[in-house]
């Protein structure tokens, strides 16, 4: 488990410092595109009817339209709690001056203690999965998102989800810089 962690780190290192010494030779210096985000986001609904997740964010643009970022994440609620690490790939549609949708393909892994569970005790889960978002920029530096999982795949029960799940929508606030 260790080494797995430090593997995925160590992967979304590199990407990072790669991709910020490629952001720099191709930007124009006229500071109105940022190439990095820092935020977190708030999902209810995921675990159980009174679920909460919350998780800080980063990411870092490696094209005009493409990012690579990671987010931590802490679940609880209804005797069960969860934490999970989660890289993603992220693609931007420009709709309007300040609104893009967006599409992050990810994958994730943590664990946690479910209660509740006929089995009960610890557990590791492995998913993999897509998710449609759409990003208002209410400043330059300031925006918040709302996105939605349209594919997942879990280790831990082995179920594979298609299509919107309105019950579990993720929002989130982001600083550009």
């Amino acid at each position: 488990m260790k080494k797995l962690l430090s593997f995925a780190f160590a992967v979304l290192l590199v990407t990072a410092v790669a991709a910020q010494d490629e952001q720099e030779t191709n930007n124009d210096n006229s500071g109105d595109s940022p190439g990095m985000w820092l935020g977190g986001e708030v999902a209810f609904g995921s675990m159980s009817n009174m679920d909460i997740t919350i998780g800080p964010n980063f990411g870092i643009m490696i094209g005009e339209r493409m990012g690579v970022g990671g987010a931590l994440t802490f679940s609880s609620g209804n005797n069960a709690y969860a934490w999970g690490i989660e890289p993603y790939f992220r693609y931007y549609i420009p709709v309007a001056d300040q609104f893009s949708f967006f599409g992050d393909a990810f994958v994730g892994f943590g664990g946690g203690d479910n209660q509740t569970d006929i089995d009960g005790g610890d557990y590791f889960d492995f998913s993999l999965g897509a998710r449609l978002g759409l990003q208002y920029w209410f400043t330059p530096k300031w925006s918040v998102a709302a996105s939605n999982n349209v594919f997942t795949y879990n280790s831990n029960d082995g179920e594979i989800g298609l299509g919107l799940i309105f019950s579990s929508v993720n929002f989130s606030l982001f600083f550009h810089f």
